[in-house]
């Protein structure tokens, strides 16, 4: 197929999926009008040798919510890339207490209304001033509802040298994000390990002085809990256990601290956040114990499952070709190509299982299917099924020429 007729093949299938599509008539917002993000520096001035504080405040259009640090079960964090003056560095984000989303088995954390990250910008003590300082940062972002739209922007301002005291007019707005940023935590916590739960273990002294308290946890690692199922609290003298259903992904792992941010928000709209880091009660030795008693279960159910795979009509097929090429084989050496295509096959999963025990040994926390949450990968597969649609369907042929390299 000539490549003037495929651009018009693929032009036409995309407007007839726009024309079909539910909701096609409505164009999606524009990301201006989900988020407007603007850049306001503590001081009027900055100082030699002191930090600059700088508030990145993103207005969210009501619906619609940004994400923390670790996104949950989806999504994207917000991330900036400064673009600073030689000797100037940014420090991490302050990131304000998140909220809770849950839509069905999904649960996401981050901001809705709006949100405020405070940046630290170390000032280096040889500062020239004879010139104002250009601080800037790119800001990237996905704004979700019902659909998601990434988006980013770049904010900037000029600042001169002088002696860096707090602009008055900015005092009210970095007291109110101050006040939202976890602190950490006055209290010692612990955490213990259940079958299907973590008990993250707390003094009744971590409520104090708010008024029928919500407790809710956002781990730093989103392999550690089942982020969309209930955070049951459980009351024990004085002491309070926050009940973590673990997560069920094959990358979750027990930590040998649980870190993250302990959100406590009272009946009168009052929200304070804590910073835990919460060594384990006792030692997780019970989570080995049935991995290594249940060796035969898991070659049982691992036999059940490549029987069920191979009856699937995309397996099925190719396994009664390749049994007809072993009967139109020489009958002296039909045993060789069973042998040989037998061991194909268990080299190929043990280089596969290898390849992913080694990765998650290394550090790495993936598992089977971690690659489909990278929108590249899916988007790659996307366009990989559109072309093998058209080459199937004839409108367009692909690779015609790879077609003997098998054989």
């Amino acid at each position: 197929m000539r490549f003037p007729a495929m651009i018009g093949a693929l032009a036409g299938l995309a407007l007839a999926a726009g024309r079909f599509a539910p909701g096609a008539a409505a164009a999606p917002p524009a990301a201006a009008d989900l988020v407007r993000p603007a850049l306001y520096a503590e001081s009027a001035t900055v100082a030699p040798g002191r930090t600059l504080w700088l508030d990145v405040h993103l207005a969210i259009a009501p619906g619609w919510h940004v994400y923390w640090r670790n996104p949950g079960d989806s999504g994207l964090p917000t991330t900036l890339r400064w673009t600073l003056p030689p000797g100037f560095a940014a420090g991490d984000i302050a990131w304000p207490v998140p909220e809770r989303f849950v839509l069905g088995s999904i649960a996401n954390y981050g901001y809705a209304g709006g949100a405020d990250l405070l940046v630290p910008i170390a000032v280096p003590a040889g500062l020239d001033g004879a010139a104002p300082a250009h601080l800037a940062a790119a800001l990237d972002y996905l704004a979700c509802a019902e659909i998601c739209i990434p988006s980013s922007a770049t904010l900037a301002t000029d600042l001169p040298v002088g002696d860096g005291a707090p602009d008055p007019r900015q005092a009210a707005r970095f007291a109110a994000a101050r006040r939202l940023v976890p602190e950490p935590a006055p209290f010692a916590a612990r955490f213990s390990v259940a079958d299907d739960a973590l008990r993250l273990d707390l003094p009744e002294t971590a409520l104090a002085g708010i008024d029928r308290p919500d407790l809710v946890f956002f781990p730093d690692r989103d392999d550690v809990i089942d982020h969309s199922a209930a955070q049951r609290v459980e009351r024990h003298g004085d002491r309070i256990a926050l009940v973590l259903a673990k997560s069920s992904s094959p990358a979750a792992a027990v930590p040998a601290e649980l870190d993250g941010v302990l959100a406590v928000r009272g009946a009168d709209g009052l929200v304070r956040g804590y910073v835990i880091a919460a060594p384990p009660a006792a030692p997780p030795a019970q989570d080995a114990a049935p991995a290594s008693a249940a060796w035969w279960q898991a070659l049982l159910f691992a036999f059940v499952g490549g029987m069920i795979l191979n009856l699937m009509p995309c397996v099925f097929p190719i396994l009664s070709l390749k049994l007809l090429s072993f009967a139109g084989a020489e009958p002296a050496r039909r045993h060789h190509h069973g042998i040989a295509y037998a061991a194909g096959v268990l080299a190929s999963f043990v280089g596969l299982g290898g390849t992913l025990v080694a990765l998650r040994a290394g550090g790495a926390a993936i598992g089977w299917g971690f690659q489909l949450q990278s929108p590249p990968v899916v988007g790659l597969l996307a366009y990989l099924m559109l072309a093998m649609g058209l080459s199937l369907s004839g409108v367009a042929e692909f690779g015609a020429g790879l077609v003997g390299v098998g054989g």
